[in-house]
């Protein structure tokens, strides 16, 4: 074909068009080009290609063969994109090439259009990145998610649905309809499902759905989220909350929610508490007497009947609340029953064991079980205080229950309020009956009830955790007290008990340093006296409180000795300064022959170790003669005076010549 040019205002349209346009014959030979072609093959003007080849241009004869193709299979090239190189570095171009043909089907040659597309490229290899990442993000999520179609089969996925499926990415089972687990479960937005993977192995699903808008068809994302471990945890604590962990029986606090949502049928609530269960746990170990536990709260769950609710209290206190009208052979044939159970020996690895019980029973409705566990309660303490397998609740004990709330709701004004008096009982040098000192005791005036006993409300006191104070209380007063005493009998010493509660503040030596500080007092003029029981304490607390009293200077007295279980080891490591016998021994001097003896070894002890020795109790002119020819220093007690009031005391013992003894 004869090369012929083409008008010049075509080619200037074809200069100004931001594509490079080309044309070759059959034989490769340019026919036209646009003036950005010709930039591009390396030329400045697009005639200077006419009737070349691309056999001298940058990219040479690369497309001769493809060009022979098109036209040969008359069919056009379209978007062919194309790496290409040059000095200035690498960039893409997109090419179009139509062949074209005469009338007669002659094939007259190729005509191209070229567009660089190096952005394009750019941007689409940003956007594959980011869709990889995203790919890569997606798959890391845990969870199950998917883009699902109407028909339940799948337009996208993450890793972790394949996984649960055991399928390939573009598996085709996934463009399968109703490949979705849980197809046809599944909650409009959101709610639990119970799904099982592959394996047969059951998860509890959260499944959140949320309608895709946007897509060429209907679709749902959805999210499945494993919370079988979460359910699982949740339940473990729910029952840790509920139930003891040992016994498996309920919570106190669950035994009485249950019981309030009974019907107000007639039942029984029996407290079961084991005697000498610590003595078990010292001599076996903890993980023995867990078990010996669990075996009795199997006893119990074995001895209820249908409908009871069981509890463990504490360590060894359980609690039961039983219809009475499914009792086969009555109330007081079921305790008896029960009784024996608890008592039966026990096999508990390797060791036979036996413990028995005390019980305290209540009866009522059993939607009031919290007021019958406090009868219950009351009557367990009684049975107790009786050595008895088990008391019931009665009368008495009702008012003795109610006598004991209106003194726990008259104790914490009254000693705020200091409504509490001191009274002061005389203690005597046994060698010539003047005066020592004297021993500092509280009083209780009820308005209602009249004078309260201090073996009712000190322990009350300590129960309610006011025992500090009202110690405390006792100190200061007394101390103010025996300051105006001491203006006139120097050498007058004043003795204040202290509750072995006491002993757990680290600020106890600190608050009574305070005490006689305030008054004005040298430490060695307010004797101490503690109880046995502070000194078998085996804490911290104690210890160092012990060692800060005796470093202050307070004189410490051990209390009622001989009743309790002191190792005489602590005598003289401690320096006690003073024993006081207790009354009990002193009551049997003139009728027991080893009463006798016993202190006469105490007063022997005493004597050895530099102690002073006082009696309490001393209410007869035969033992006061006893004590004091056996070696007694100190004498205390009714022969001498009952606690008198402060003014009754001064009256009676300080209206004479100042104290001979210091």
């Amino acid at each position: 074909m004869a090369i012929q040019t083409i008008p010049d205002w075509l080619q200037q349209v074809f200069d100004n068009l931001p594509l490079s346009l080309f044309c070759r014959d059959p034989e490769g030979r340019y026919l036209f080009c646009n003036r950005q072609f010709a930039a591009q093959a390396g030329v400045a003007e697009p005639r200077q290609l006419i009737g070349q080849t691309d056999h001298l241009l940058p990219w040479g004869d690369r497309f001769v063969a493809e060009d022979r193709e098109l036209l040969a299979s008359r069919r056009p090239l379209l978007s062919q994109q194309l790496k290409c190189e040059d000095l200035q570095g690498d960039w893409w171009v997109k090419t179009h090439k139509v062949p074209f043909y005469a009338n007669d089907g002659t094939p007259l040659g190729i005509f191209g259009v070229t567009e660089e597309i190096s952005h394009f490229k750019g941007i689409e290899s940003a956007l594959l990145s980011h869709q990889n990442l995203l790919r890569h993000l997606i798959d890391a999520i845990p969870d199950l998610i998917c883009l699902a179609r109407t028909d339940g089969s799948l337009l996208e996925y993450n890793q972790a649905l394949l996984d649960f499926l055991a399928l390939t990415r573009n598996h085709p089972d996934l463009e399968q309809p109703g490949c979705v687990p849980g197809y046809g479960q599944l909650p409009e937005d959101s709610g639990e499902l119970a799904l099982a993977d592959v394996h047969g192995e059951r998860h509890l699903m959260e499944v959140t759905r949320l309608s895709v808008t946007g897509l060429s068809e209907p679709a749902s994302l959805l999210v499945y989220r494993d919370i079988t471990g979460l359910r699982s945890t949740q339940l473990q604590l729910n029952r840790a909350r509920h139930f003891d962990s040992l016994t498996g029986l309920m919570k106190l606090a669950t035994f009485l929610d249950k019981a309030q949502r009974l019907p107000a049928e007639p039942s029984c609530l029996l407290m079961v508490d084991l005697q000498h269960f610590r003595e078990i746990n010292d001599r076996f170990g903890i993980r023995i007497a867990d078990q010996l536990l669990s075996q009795v709260a199997i006893r119990l769950q074995d001895s209820a009947p249908a409908g009871t609710l069981l509890c463990r209290l504490a360590a060894d206190d359980f609690c039961l609340l039983a219809p009475i009208s499914r009792l086969p052979d009555g109330l007081m044939g079921w305790c008896h029953r029960l009784g024996n159970l608890i008592s039966a020996p026990y096999a508990v690895a390797g060791h036979r064991i036996q413990i028995d019980c005390h019980m305290g029973i209540a009866e009522g409705l059993s939607h009031d079980a919290e007021r019958l566990l406090g009868h219950a309660e009351a009557a367990l303490a009684r049975a107790k205080e009786q050595s008895a397998p088990f008391h019931f609740f009665d009368p008495v004990l009702a008012a003795r229950v109610q006598r004991r709330k209106q003194l726990e709701q008259s104790l914490p004004s009254a000693i705020r309020q200091q409504q509490l008096f001191l009274v002061y009982q005389p203690i005597m040098y046994a060698a010539d009956g003047s005066l020592h000192g004297a021993e500092v005791l509280s009083r209780w005036r009820h308005p209602e009830l009249g004078m309260i006993p201090p073996d009712e409300f000190i322990p009350l006191a300590e129960h309610l955790g006011l025992i500090s104070q009202l110690g405390l209380q006792v100190a200061k007063r007394a101390s103010l007290q025996l300051a105006q005493w001491r203006k006139h009998h120097p050498a007058l010493q004043l003795s204040v008990n202290l509750s072995p509660l006491q002993f757990r503040s680290p600020a106890l030596c600190h608050k009574l340093q305070l005490c006689v500080k305030e008054a004005n007092l040298p430490t060695n003029s307010l004797e101490l006296e503690i109880t046995e029981s502070v000194l078998m304490e085996n804490a911290e607390e104690i210890d160092n409180n012990l060692r800060q009293l005796q470093a202050a200077g307070f004189p410490l007295a051990i209390d009622d000795f001989g009743t309790g279980y002191c190792s005489l080891s602590y005598l003289p490591r401690l320096k006690v300064t003073n024993l006081k016998l207790d009354r009990s021994f002193i009551n049997e001097l003139e009728n027991d022959a080893t009463t006798t003896a016993i202190v006469r070894s105490v007063i022997g002890l005493a004597h050895a170790l530099g102690i002073q020795l006082t009696a309490e109790g001393v209410e007869t002119e035969a033992q006061r003669a006893w004590l004091t020819e056996a070696g007694c220093q100190r004498l205390q007690g009714y022969l001498f005076s009952p606690p008198l009031a402060a003014s009754d005391f001064a009256e009676r013992f300080l209206d004479q010549d100042p104290l001979p003894h210091s």
